[in-house]
């Protein structure tokens, strides 16, 4: 695992070569970690940066050049399929702002190898009108608290966003929510050329990734489980740097929303595997609750696909999904006792909301 960690490091320049030549076998098993952490492309940029004795197998070699060829497709289609989306939401006189994705892509030394999941467009509107919109449209799916999917492409799954995330605790999601609302329109505007090209899409400034992108990860640790290209993400946020003042409005809102220990421990998995130096760290890292973390994530893998505690069993019922996910939530009780017991709360919460909005339930 260590000589995987220390490719990543070399991959974005925080190491020069690895501390010795691997075998084999050990190829195999950084390829498969980089297959479960959906590092192929970044981890392939640090096989390029190699002395040659260090390099892999030549088979091996190539199959991962293959792979991270198909990464580099699959951006150049999703950054179309992003312009058209933001494009068609414009004709209806609604902007949006592109959370995640292409977006922090750009922040990455080789966007295109970074790789690329679906679409999340914070779209301008009250839900209730955004969801009237789309089902004009034709769209059917589900909705919930934040979003709604939007099948408009084929290949590409896209989700319509209300507000770009919650958190189970009603009181610190407020305080969540206002900060949605009070950064909204500065974010509308941050306008980039995603493409390099005239077309320009909206996306999240540095300070409000800085908040969003670490709630987003404390999120799914509750939900899917993390992996390493979240952790990743994040890392290239950090990177761009911040005054102190910056970094004390940061660190308020984070206070507010009771996340600073988990910030602590992201920053030793930040510095531990990705190479973040201190004087980028928002906080002095919890060793202890970092090395907690690196467990979920090196165990769940990306979104949790590798950890058999997240198996939904075929046929489940809502009840019985229900406890599954209660008693699976209950190793975080220790570390984030206030979000683990209002995860229920806000479950039960969530499935009565949709029932009352006339919200379908799959």
């Amino acid at each position: 695992m260590l000589l995987a960690f220390e490719l990543i490091k070399v991959a974005i320049g925080n190491l020069e070569a690895l501390s010795r030549v691997p075998t084999d076998d050990e190829w195999k098993e950084m390829f498969v970690f980089s297959i479960k952490q959906t590092l192929v492309g970044v981890m392939f940029s640090g096989i390029e940066k190699l002395p040659k004795e260090q390099r892999p197998p030549r088979r091996l070699l190539l199959t991962w050049l293959v792979q991270t060829d198909t990464i580099r497709d699959r951006n150049k289609e999703l950054r179309e399929s992003v312009l058209k989306v933001v494009k068609a939401f414009e004709k209806d006189g609604r902007r949006s702002v592109l959370l995640k994705g292409q977006g922090l892509a750009l922040l990455y030394p080789s966007p295109e190898r970074r790789m690329p999941g679906d679409i999340d467009l914070w779209v301008e509107g009250r839900r209730d009108d955004i969801v009237r919109l789309l089902r004009q449209k034709g769209e059917n799916g589900p909705v919930v608290y934040h979003n709604m999917p939007y099948r408009l492409f084929d290949n590409v799954t896209l989700e319509v966003h209300f507000t770009p995330s919650w958190m189970n605790n009603y009181f610190t999601n407020r305080v969540l929510q206002r900060f949605f609302d009070d950064q909204q329109e500065v974010q509308f505007q941050n306008r980039v050329a995603l493409d390099g090209g005239d077309v320009f899409v909206s996306i999240p400034t540095d300070a409000f990734n800085r908040v969003f992108i670490l709630q987003h990860i404390y999120r799914h640790l509750f939900g899917s489980g993390i992996g390493l290209r979240q952790l990743m993400d994040y890392y290239f946020v950090l990177q761009r740097g911040c005054t102190d003042a910056e970094k004390a409005e940061t660190l308020l809102m984070l206070r507010r929303l009771h996340m600073l220990k988990f910030t602590a421990g992201i920053m030793y998995v930040l510095g531990y595997v990705l190479g973040l130096k201190e004087e980028k760290m928002l906080v002095a890292p919890n060793v202890k609750e970092g090395q907690f973390l690196l467990s979920e994530i090196l165990r769940a893998g990306n979104f949790g696909h590798y950890d058999d505690r997240i198996k939904i069993p075929e046929n489940e019922k809502k009840l019985h999904s229900f406890f599954r996910i209660t008693k699976q939530n209950m190793r975080l009780l220790k570390h984030y006792p206030e979000e683990t017991l209002w995860n229920p709360l806000y479950r039960a919460w969530h499935y009565c909301w949709r029932k009352y909005k006339g919200y379908p339930i799959r």
